[in-house]
């Protein structure tokens, strides 16, 4: 019987590997039990088994593989959901989803001025929203920071350039005492100018850590990319802009939908300076319509100060787009930078 079981086990070789690994020992124990049983009942009862094992072994063996084969494609087809190709409909509808999202959240606050909606219907319509976005951030994480994550990264840009701001530098802080429109100026150059140098901190740490190289070449062969990455920021800084303004929902979701057209015109586009500029003409757009908003909306908002005027607050907002604008081409700097001539080119493949 040893000799029987040896053979046995050879033949599992035939067995797929990941099957064999999982179930290979199982199989051999169960065998060898059985020839163990036969042998004790005698007579036709060994061969019996044995034969049974020669005829049931072949077609199993099949209908693995065949189980094997099926996995895989149903594990592919899975898998190249997320594989989005660059310019198509899905890629598109990834990457505006902040914007989209935005817009959505904006007119659900609307309208609930004039609806009374269901608490149960509010905290589904938050817990959708979170999970949406929380699991995009995390697959376009595990999908190596592709091009329609970027915005993603971008998002929280302005939380972090306004709390270093407020950290470190002083409204009051006597370099401010210049004439009104110098003072606007500098203050937010400070105020967003932190966006530059955090993306720049990213930029190093791309290139300096061996995992997140890919991303950084992939950055110096399209400088457009770090651009669309600093777009992600402008739904904050526009929802910044409108901070403690009143019935703001209609400018708000227009500025938004600009900056979608913005994002889908750039995702449509292949050349990198009508990329560039269907970024910044939705930009410019954006906060054009913001700046419209501010003024209709200046008294109304800020009766106490009707006084100083709504053409303040205007140019606010567009040294504001001025800033903005200004370190979205930065990136365009990188064209500048060394390149080694060992560096592969993978811009189309993002």
């Amino acid at each position: 019987m040893q000799f029987l079981r040896k053979i046995y086990y050879l033949l599992l070789n035939l067995y797929p590997r990941k099957y064999r690994e999982e179930y290979g020992e199982e199989l051999y124990t169960v065998f060898g039990q059985s020839l163990n049983d036969a042998f004790e009942i005698g007579g036709m009862e060994f061969a019996k088994t044995i034969l049974d094992e020669l005829f049931s072994m072949p077609k199993a063996i099949i209908h693995e593989y065949l189980r094997e084969r099926r996995k895989s494609r149903m594990t592919g087809k899975f898998a190249s959901r997320f594989d989005l190709t660059p310019g198509s409909s899905t890629e598109v509808f990834a990457a505006l989803v902040p914007f989209l999202f935005g817009m959505v959240m904006i007119l659900f606050a609307y309208i609930g001025k004039f609806v009374d909606f269901p608490l149960w219907i509010q905290i589904a319509f938050v817990l959708f929203f979170w999970s949406s976005v929380l699991g995009l951030f995390l697959l376009g994480s595990a999908k190596g920071l592709p091009r329609w994550f970027l915005p993603y990264l971008g998002l929280p840009l302005p939380i972090a350039s306004l709390l270093i701001f407020n950290v470190l530098l002083d409204p009051k802080w006597p370099g401010f005492n210049v004439p009104w429109l110098v003072s606007v100026i500098l203050m937010e150059g400070f105020l967003w100018g932190w966006m530059a140098l955090i993306v720049v901190v990213l930029l190093l740490i791309s290139a300096w850590m061996p995992k997140f190289r890919p991303f950084y070449r992939r950055l110096r062969d399209d400088w457009t990319l770090l651009s669309f990455l600093l777009y992600g920021a402008a739904p904050l800084t526009l929802f910044i802009t409108f901070d403690e303004y009143k019935n703001v929902e209609p400018f708000f979701f227009a500025s938004l939908l600009m900056l979608a057209l913005g994002g889908w015109s750039y995702l449509r586009n292949s050349e990198p300076w009508k990329q560039f500029m269907s970024l910044y003409i939705g930009l410019a757009l954006s906060m054009l319509t913001a700046a419209a908003g501010k003024a209709v909306l200046f008294e109304e908002s800020w009766p106490q100060f009707v006084s100083l005027g709504w053409e303040n607050e205007m140019i606010y907002t567009l040294v504001t787009w001025a800033w903005l604008a200004f370190i979205m081409f930065l990136p365009y700097m990188l064209n500048l930078l060394p390149r080694s001539k060992n560096q592969p080119s993978t811009a189309k493949s993002i």
